[in-house]
């Protein structure tokens, strides 16, 4: 295979770029919040998160907020009591640091529902699942998917070095359609490139998918695996790319979404060790 003096550093994002989005930049402001009083009576307070949709609702004290009160447990509650009766305490993991980043947060916001931001001693605001449709968590959605993308490209680039014709062979009539119709709008005007410059997300896929000594670069990946699991990585992409598409609806979107993210990103992981061994660093 040929080699290049180049490092891959130089074409590889890193994904912790990403973890620049921290809890503050999704969380909705105290000031904007719904809250409920805790003496308020549970059966009114029912009524209030059915006719907004709410699961969960943050509780307060005299301006302070003090827990957090579950829709599913005022099903059960008697109307006439006081929901300081079944108010969950902040304790136990519904509190997070206003620098947590955004990872962190996806790994248990499913089970947890609702998050307490904390800066410094006060709560300045809270995050739900909805919050993950904001355009600070989908720039981070994209910089992985980018990353991603752009290590694929570059060990396709490895593979074939400048035979990348052969690579037309693995494209679909629809795919080899595309990519003519792309490489002739960038020669028609400034752009310039290699063939692989012209490819999109889904023909990056699509050539690992064909090319099983690809895919071993990246783990023990046989077709039907492979497809399975980046066949969202593609349709995420296309949903990441419109800002008003909503990603998250409900806990099964949001425990799919950082799956597929978990997926993403072990394949940049295992992408960053393959092009280690291709573009080693030179000794100064």
């Amino acid at each position: 295979m040929p080699t290049r003096s180049r490092s891959w550093e130089n074409t590889v994002p890193h994904i912790d770029l990403g973890q620049g989005v921290r809890a503050r930049h999704l969380q909705i402001d105290m000031e904007r919040a719904p809250t409920v009083d805790l003496y308020a009576r549970a059966g009114n307070v029912l009524k209030a998160m059915n006719a907004n949709r709410w699961e969960n609702l943050a509780v307060t004290s005299k301006g302070r907020v003090v827990g957090y009160v579950r829709r599913s447990k005022l099903l059960k509650a008697d109307p006439a009591q006081p929901i300081r009766n079944v108010t969950n305490s902040l304790a136990g993991g519904a509190i997070v640091s206003g620098d947590t980043p955004i990872s962190e947060l996806m790994e248990y916001i499913a089970d947890q529902r609702i998050l307490f931001v904390l800066e410094g001693r006060e709560v300045s605001g809270i995050i739900t699942i909805w919050d993950f449709n904001k355009q600070p968590a989908r720039a981070y959605y994209y910089l992985v998917l980018a990353g991603l993308e752009i290590a694929l490209a570059d060990l396709i680039r490895w593979r074939y070095g400048n035979k990348q014709t052969n690579l037309i062979a693995h494209l679909g009539s629809r795919d080899v359609a595309d990519l003519t119709e792309r490489m002739e709008r960038a020669h028609s005007g400034a752009g310039h490139g290699d063939i692989v410059s012209h490819f999109n997300f889904k023909h990056l896929l699509r050539i690992f998918e064909k090319d099983r000594a690809l895919r071993m670069e990246l783990g023990r990946y046989e077709t039907n695996k492979w497809n399975s699991m980046t066949k969202p990585l593609g349709e995420l992409r296309n949903e990441v790319m419109h800002p008003v598409t909503t990603l998250v609806v409900d806990v099964d979107d949001m425990r799919a979404l950082t799956k597929n993210l978990d997926n993403a990103i072990h394949l940049v992981e295992k992408a960053i060790v393959a092009l280690r061994k291709k573009y080693p660093v030179k000794s100064r």
